[in-house]
């Protein structure tokens, strides 16, 4: 069978996931699937800029909110987002991934506005281990390092002085050690877990499983 190497798609809206929405938009709707179709030549992790440019070009608007991710029995995470809402209603993601997929599991956030600023993504353990909730913290520690002061506002964080360039080594080193001692843990793709395509859907349903 094959095993997950990152987080994917929810293949279904699950207590967690329900919970974990509910924290960040209390009574709000419900998230939904996005189709993803990256614009050519676009950069990766530039949602808003994107958007907002492509809004410009094409009309609509800008819907801001998070995209949720899940690595099954491990954790799941929302990562702050934009997508296009074309003019006649449609929702569109078309910001290019990292690991590609087929679609996404958007909440809306009508009370969030993007800033310029970077926003840290919401993580919750789905299991009380030591090594899971040792690299979502060090997740954390790395987001609060690069937007530290002046860095807030900066895309390039740039690090000053050999003290910095130390620190920032010291909590990449602990962070992959945590990955790594992470590995033996993650899950195989089973047939009702998300299919490692993106499409959001179950393995069973979509692409199988392979033995």
């Amino acid at each position: 069978m094959n095993s997950y190497l990152h987080p994917v798609t929810p293949a279904e809206l699950s207590q967690a996931l329900t919970t974990l929405c509910q924290r960040i938009v209390p009574n709000g709707a419900p998230p939904v699937y996005v189709d993803v179709c990256p614009l050519p030549g676009a950069p990766s992790k530039e949602c808003f800029p994107i958007v907002d440019e492509y809004v410009l070009s094409h009309g609509g608007s800008s819907v801001i909110g998070w995209s949720l991710w899940e690595l099954p029995t491990l954790f799941i995470e929302a990562e702050f987002h934009s997508i296009w809402q074309s003019p006649d209603g449609a929702l569109l993601d078309i910001a290019p991934k990292v690991e590609p997929t087929d679609r996404i599991l958007f909440l809306h956030d009508p009370a969030r506005r993007y800033e310029g600023r970077q926003v840290n993504n919401v993580r919750t353990a789905l299991r009380q281990d030591s090594v899971v909730n040792g690299f979502l913290q060090s997740c954390d520690e790395e987001f609060e390092f690069l937007n530290r002061g002046v860095r807030a506002g900066q895309h390039e964080h740039r690090l000053k002085g050999a003290e910095e360039v130390a620190e920032y080594r010291r909590i990449q080193m602990k962070e992959a050690q945590f990955q790594d001692q992470m590995l033996p843990l993650f899950p195989q793709v089973g047939p009702y877990r998300p299919c490692l395509c993106g499409s959001g859907k179950k393995a069973k349903w979509c692409h199988g499983v392979t033995k």
